[in-house]
């Protein structure tokens, strides 16, 4: 395979793109895509990035592949691009638009006997948030000719669009953080924690949206900025993402404040920031300033149990107003507002407002809502498992049942109730550990009668039914609970005279 000659060498600041354009200048006076079809390259796989595209082209250029590929930017799927080693959306470049330097172009005209080898167009360039020029400290400008193969940013095919650049006075300004953050972070520069903590167009793009929101206000849309703005909302960002994630944090608090004296909500306090992060159709991932935005909305704005904030449906709501905890927890208003009281959360005037606007720490409320949500009053549980009132009072002597133990809650009717989660392990103990006769044996009877035969303590008999030392018990078919369950009397005596271990002291002496 022959080689091209002279050799065109690779400039270190160029895309592989610009040095093909050169070389078809230099060796065919004609323009990129041509020269590519004669070399057996696609154009568009070397605009791609595909590295077998940049191999090829190198081979017959007869230059070493190195510092080729290592300013060339692949597409690895997905409108995902790699340079270096870093990975980014496609939006981290300018896509078709061809950014340049009139003074940089100035420079490479100078004393060119031929124009069109000389036309390099910067790997930086390709960047989008490079927009001010390092080397002369203006802003770039952006080209489009409106064509197909505006991908190839084909510098020697916008010649006259680029002489009207060079007439034009370049705009003094300096580099701006953000944009010499990029430029390093590409060299394998340190940057702050926060942002090296993410992908580059993460890092960008989050300091970006926060600057917008500093520099210009919530009021203005993304759709609306021009590059000089987005300029300066990286300018504005820095000194926030900067500092790192508590800085952002503090700065985000303060948005809430500010906008509280306004009575705005998230979307109008937090502005394009929120409409970016809560996009239905935002398919790249924004980074860890999503998370810590919705934290600062959790934190400080009331929200209901399934509300989609940020992506993500709300399931633990930190203020809440009482309609949307009653409704998330299935209580009437009022119950909750006297829960709320009790806990401490609404003073006895704010319940007795009777308003569901209130609104509360729904952190602070949701253990004692959850006692509330199933305690069941004393008096209920005689009829819920089938016993007498004294019955009920030593299952919760011998700790089958269990009180509600909250502090809080024993100022209220509520500290007069059980834990209804232990209900249902209570009815289901005779079903799964008795067998079922449909009469009781001769002999058998039923527990209060069983005590009065055996002259044994009630407490004495449960306590020996739920350890399992009573092994003649059945429980007869057609009755409900412990009104089911018939004992030996005779059994209960042989356990009187020797005691098992593990039986309260006071259960098992003799009735008097």
């Amino acid at each position: 395979m022959s080689t091209l000659f002279p050799l065109l060498p690779f400039v270190d600041d160029e895309t592989p793109l610009s040095w093909a354009a050169r070389q078809a200048a230099f060796h065919t006076r004609d323009r990129v895509l041509s020269f590519l079809t004669d070399l057996g390259i696609p154009l568009v796989d070397l605009a791609r990035g595909d590295e077998p595209a940049v191999l090829r082209l190198c081979e017959r250029a007869g230059h070493d592949p190195a510092a080729v590929l290592r300013n060339t930017v692949s597409a690895v799927g997905g409108r995902r691009y790699q340079l270096r080693g870093l990975e980014f959306a496609a939006e981290f470049m300018t896509g078709p638009v061809t950014r340049i330097c009139p003074a940089c172009l100035d420079d490479d005209l100078t004393g060119a006997r031929l124009p069109g080898a000389v036309l390099r167009h910067r790997l930086i360039w390709r960047l989008a948030p490079v927009r001010t020029c390092p080397l002369h400290g203006t802003a770039l400008r952006d080209l489009r000719s409106g064509r197909w193969d505006d991908i190839a940013h084909e510098l020697q095919a916008m010649t006259s669009l680029i002489d009207a650049e060079r007439r034009v006075p370049g705009r003094a300004r300096v580099v701006s953080p953000l944009q010499a953050y990029a430029v390093a972070r590409l060299e394998g520069c340190p940057g702050p924690a926060w942002l090296d903590g993410q992908d580059i167009d993460q890092a960008v793009r989050a300091t970006e949206m926060l600057g917008a929101l500093e520099a210009f206000g919530p009021k203005l849309k993304a759709s609306d900025m021009s590059e000089d703005m987005w300029d300066a909302a990286g300018r504005a960002g820095w000194p926030i993402v900067s500092e790192g994630g508590a800085a952002i944090r503090e700065y985000l608090m303060a948005r809430v404040t500010a906008s509280r004296r306004k009575r705005a909500a998230p979307r109008a306090a937090f502005g394009m920031l929120h409409a970016w992060l809560s996009g239905s159709r935002l398919s790249k991932n924004p980074g860890p300033i999503r998370d810590m935005l919705r934290d600062v909305i959790l934190e400080t704005t009331p929200l209901s149990k399934g509300h989609m904030l940020l992506g993500k449906p709300v399931t633990d709501p930190h203020l809440c107003s009482v309609a949307s905890i009653a409704k998330a927890e299935g209580l009437d208003a009022r119950t909750l507002r006297n829960v709320l009281q009790v806990a401490g959360l609404l003073s006895p005037e704010e319940a007795e407002q009777g308003s569901n606007r209130l609104v509360v720490d729904y952190t602070a409320a949701r253990d004692l809502i959850d006692v509330v949500k199933h305690a069941v009053p004393v008096t209920r549980l005689p009829s819920m498992l089938g016993a007498s009132r004294p019955l009920v009072a030593l299952l919760i002597e011998i700790g089958q049942l269990h009180r509600v133990q909250d502090h809080r809650a024993l100022a209220s009717k509520i500290g007069k109730a059980v834990d209804g989660r232990g209900v249902k392990p209570i009815l289901r103990f005779p079903e799964t550990n008795f067998q079922a006769v449909d009469e009781a044996p001769e002999g058998f009877v039923h527990l209060s009668k069983s005590a009065e035969k055996s002259r044994a303590r009630v407490k004495f008999i449960l306590e020996l039914m739920f350890l399992g030392h009573l092994k003649r018990v059945y429980r007869v078919t057609g009755a409900h609970g412990f009104a089911a369950v018939v004992v030996d009397p005779e059994e209960i005596k042989a356990l009187l005279e020797s005691p098992p271990s593990g039986l309260s002291q006071d259960s098992y002496f003799l009735m008097g």
